[in-house]
């Protein structure tokens, strides 16, 4: 099925530290520009371009979920279909040019870009290519419209990988499509119908790899001859420095296809909706254990967050901000009492105490499913926790007794210390190691830098609670660490804040991401202090 239930029924987040299409274009386009992208997390401003890719995409979609009226001829149904384009160009340009203006950090003017006529045409492109298939399967006299899962459409309920995690108070309208006996046009459109993501289901509609250290989400899969097609949709021509990353892309997917169904991927196609070009790629995935090389090497990559690279590239590649430059465009800052450079803080530590009370996976605050267990030291009973999804997965093999924890993550979660284990830790029965006392870990630090670059995101989860995260990128001189919030914790002050600004923070919470420092505000504790602006 095109999408599936999250590794331990949990919802998981975009994880860094998992192989996806566009973690694995990006590595083989430019290792350093993944360091940069996906490692530490820097991003460069939001352009017109990156917003609408997603907007067209999502009003596409849209009009492939409706069912079609009576008609008597394959003209009548275009004219139908191209007559839904107005409307939904409208609403992918009003959107669109909304989260553009409202973006913390953009680039560009909008309206040089993008406007009804442009947006227009792009979606009558996309409709006559779904159209080819349409005809293809009237033609042939219809199809396979038996699916485990339908695609998705505006007349039925939505198909919740996780319905137990849906808004049960939401309901649906529900009208079966009547088939004809011969073949109609209304029926080869049903037929030919492809899954798409359902804007209704705000879950993660990803296939998800067994082992869970790869995940990929397609745009359609067309499914109506009995062939499994995976089509990727671009806004673009076909050309420009990406174009060659399509290939990569719709093969790994052809390959986690295979990996996570019973069938396998039967062709692959890039869909340009600039120019209605169709572009079919030869099915040819690289193997399990060639993509578990990358991912290996990806893990093993150095995590010191110094920053200017000492070798960056010459931005040949394209697509990153940062990838190269050999110097910051911003002066260094000077750290002030009681502020301290990122170097300074701990990055490891060693513990000993009684390993207790196993639980997990459960979902750790970014929703990903990780294992967890308590240590206690006298008194002192402290949660440790993997960094992140599969990074200690040993952590339960440990015995239930006293134990030497070592190259342990120190910092902290709803104001209580926590330690976070990843590939560098380890937990023994005996070590040499020098130990830090329990009750001294280090939980929060006071930083200052200059912010390179910011964003906000929000959303709803599946029972219809909405949701908001907003991170920045803090750079001292020397090094770079993100700074998160979530929820109530993103006040006026931090939605304030853009790249160029000296920002002062302290009693900031300390978490661990990609084995690199997080620092994250606390609505209670932290005070953040704008220095300047640039």
């Amino acid at each position: 099925m095109p999408a599936q239930i999250p590794p331990e029924a949990q919802s998981i987040g975009r994880a860094r530290g998992r192989l996806s299409a566009s973690s694995l274009t990006t590595f083989l386009r430019c290792e350093k520009q993944w360091f940069l992208n996906y490692r530490i997390g820097l991003r460069g401003p939001l352009s017109p371009h990156q917003v609408m890719g997603i907007e067209v995409e999502d009003a596409f979609c849209s009009i492939l979920m409706h069912r079609a009226p009576v008609v008597s001829s394959f003209e009548e149904l275009q004219s139908w279909l191209f007559g839904l384009v107005e409307e939904n160009a409208r609403s992918a340009l009003d959107k669109g040019k909304s989260t553009f203006d409202d973006a913390l950090w953009s680039e560009g003017d909008f309206d040089d870009f993008f406007n009804i006529e442009l947006v227009s045409e792009m979606l009558r492109n996309g409709i006559s290519l779904q159209l080819e298939e349409v005809k293809s399967c009237y033609e042939a006299g219809g199809g396979d419209f038996e699916f485990d899962i339908p695609a998705p459409c505006w007349d039925s309920p939505p198909h919740f990988t996780q319905p137990s995690k849906a808004n049960s108070m939401v309901s649906w309208k529900d009208e079966a499509h009547q088939f004809s006996e011969e073949i109609t046009w209304q029926d080869a459109w049903e037929i030919a119908r492809p899954w798409v993501k359902d804007p209704r289901n705000p879950e993660p509609q990803r296939m998800y790899h067994p082992e869970r250290w790869a995940a990929g989400e397609c745009d359609l899969v067309l499914r109506w001859d009995g062939r499994v097609r995976i089509v990727d949709i671009k806004m673009g021509d076909g050309g420009g420095k990406f174009a060659k990353s399509l290939d990569s892309q719709l093969n790994f997917y052809a390959w986690l296809w295979g990996e996570t169904h019973d069938s396998s991927c039967d062709g692959l196609e890039g869909w340009y909706l600039t120019n209605g070009m169709r572009k079919v790629v030869d099915i040819a995935p690289l193997s399990t254990e060639d993509y578990r090389a990358v991912h290996d090497e990806m893990k093993a990559w150095n995590t010191d967050n110094s920053l200017p690279l000492e070798n960056p590239c010459d931005g040949t590649a394209g697509g990153c901000h940062w990838c190269s430059l050999a110097e910051i465009p911003y002066d260094a800052p000077e750290i002030t009492l009681p502020c301290e450079p990122l170097s300074s803080i701990p990055s490891r530590v060693n513990v000993k105490g009684k390993l207790q009370g196993s639980w997990g996976p459960l979902p750790n605050h970014y929703g990903e499913p990780v294992l967890g267990a308590m240590i206690q030291a006298g008194e002192k009973m402290v949660t440790i926790e993997e960094s992140q999804p599969g990074a200690y997965p040993e952590m339960h093999d440990s015995p239930q007794d006293y134990v030497y924890i070592t190259g342990a993550l120190p910092g902290v979660w709803r104001r209580q210390p926590r330690l976070y284990l990843d590939g560098n830790s380890s937990i023994l029965e005996k070590s040499e190691a020098e130990l830090t006392r329990m009750g001294m870990l280090r939980t929060k630090a006071n930083v200052e830098g200059v912010v390179l670059c910011c964003s906000k995101r929000d959303g709803k989860r599946a029972d219809g609670r909405p949701w908001s995260m907003m991170s920045y990128h803090l750079w001292d001189g020397e090094r770079v660490a993100e700074v998160v919030a979530f929820g109530s914790a993103i006040n006026g002050t931090m939605l304030s804040i853009r790249p160029g600004m000296i920002v002062k923070l302290t009693s900031a919470e300390l978490g661990w991401r990609e084995g690199l420092v997080q620092l994250r505000i606390d609505s209670r504790n932290t005070r953040m202090q704008i220095k300047s602006k640039p």
